[in-house]
């Protein structure tokens, strides 16, 4: 401020020196610089503090722009690297769901197998059971017919032959 008010001085005595006779400048920078002297005395610690108090607030609020600056950085690096996990973390399941799948898909097809092997027994069996079934039905009727005029009964008849082809 005082190297202010010695520029001024400066320039006003330069200005000065040229009109010296024809105005009254030295007066009226006297006065300028009384009214500045009083106005710097009355308001001057007033209108430091107010720009030292603005430049704090400034300076406040900046700081606080700044940490939230680094908290948004900080989580959107924490966001990236959790999506990182998460794409990691998909991946193996899309694995662990294919392997299982797979696991899933053998032991069914191996019960199916078994299911293909006892179903295919029951038929052989019952295919068996059938034919003999049917070679009953017929030696029966065989009998049957043959036997009409002999008073032997068909079972009797039956048993007679099964002991034969035994």
């Amino acid at each position: 401020m005082k190297k202010v008010l010695l520029v001024t001085l400066f320039s006003v005595a330069a200005f000065a020196n040229e009109m010296a006779a024809h105005t009254d400048i030295i007066p009226r920078t006297i006065n300028f610089l009384l009214f500045v002297a009083i106005l710097w005395y009355l308001a001057g610690n007033k209108i430091v503090n107010f720009f030292k108090q603005r430049r704090e607030k400034i300076a406040k609020r900046f700081q606080e722009v700044e940490s939230k600056l680094k908290e948004a950085k900080a989580k959107k690096e924490k966001a990236k690297a959790e999506l990182e996990n998460a794409k990691v973390k998909a991946e193996e399941i899309v694995k662990n769901a294919q392997a299982e799948a797979e696991h899933i898909k053998e032991i069914i097809k191996q019960q199916l197998e078994e299911e293909i092997k006892i179903l295919e027994k029951q038929f052989e069996e019952f295919k068996k059971y059938e034919t003999q079934k049917t070679r009953k039905e017929a030696v029966k009727e065989f009998l049957d017919e043959t036997l009409k005029d002999v008073h032997v009964t068909s079972e009797d008849a039956a048993k007679l032959l099964i002991k034969k082809v035994a």
